[in-house]
């Protein structure tokens, strides 16, 4: 994705970063590099400071259940189901269920599939995420039955992403998000004058090695905002 809210920085912040006195001739190439420089950056964090959706029309994201009784989701800040649409049904949380029989050929064959909505069965975890201005990442259920265990089974509309503060020059991006994405911008920008090798003739008694790779001080803003998922597998 590229940005439904706002962008991470804008094209005056890269022409100021790289020459106050830059010209308006690659403008339309900036603005283009400020949009994968984002993109990128929300690929190696592994989530967008944006959101994606709204009330009037929520995002759709596919989870599969795998028998527990919590279902782990992208930050989310708010679920929002259709109501009254066609066809039925269309809550917040749909339910795919299946059945599966044992063929007189000795294979297990899935059957006929049913969607339930269970949006009210349905509480956001953790607790008070939305006071703490956090979103939520984690669906339980007030019954306490599990999730069932399936592919793509579980259909979650809402708002995703990270929640806008407001009186923010640019709202619900931390400031050195917005400066690692004008240097990495920049970063782009100047990879031009490199000639696609890693370093440069020396010249005028000065030689000068362009590094291809992130610049470090990116990486050290990447690296602070990274999540640290740890799996476990039970062992018998």
């Amino acid at each position: 994705m590229t940005w439904t809210a706002q962008p991470y920085c804008a094209l005056n912040d890269v022409k100021m970063a790289l020459d106050p006195t830059i010209t308006n001739v690659d403008d339309a190439w900036i603005n283009q590099l400020i949009t994968i420089a984002q993109a990128d950056l929300d690929s190696e964090i592994g989530y967008p400071f944006q959101q994606d959706g709204t009330s009037s029309t929520p995002a759709t994201r596919l989870y599969d259940g795998t028998g527990e009784t919590f279902l782990w989701t992208d930050d989310l800040l708010s679920l929002y189901g259709g109501g009254g649409c066609t066809p039925t049904p269309c809550g917040a949380v749909i339910e795919t269920g299946y059945s599966t029989f044992l063929s007189t050929q000795g294979l297990w064959i899935t059957g006929a599939t049913t969607t339930t909505d269970v949006t009210a069965d349905i509480v956001l975890k953790p607790n008070n995420y939305a006071a703490l201005g956090q979103p939520a990442n984690k669906l339980v259920r007030i019954s306490k039955l599990p999730f069932q265990a399936g592919q793509q089974n579980y259909k979650v509309l809402g708002i995703f992403g990270e929640p806008i503060l407001s009186g923010q020059v640019y709202p619900g991006v931390p400031n050195d998000v917005m400066r690692a994405c004008i240097r990495l911008t920049v970063h782009y920008y100047k990879m031009r004058d490199t000639n696609y090798a890693t370093e440069m003739q020396e010249r005028g008694g000065i030689r000068q090695k362009y590094i291809m790779d992130w610049p470090d001080d990116v990486m050290r803003i990447v690296k602070k905002y990274a999540h640290t998922r740890f799996y476990a597998r039970a062992q018998g």
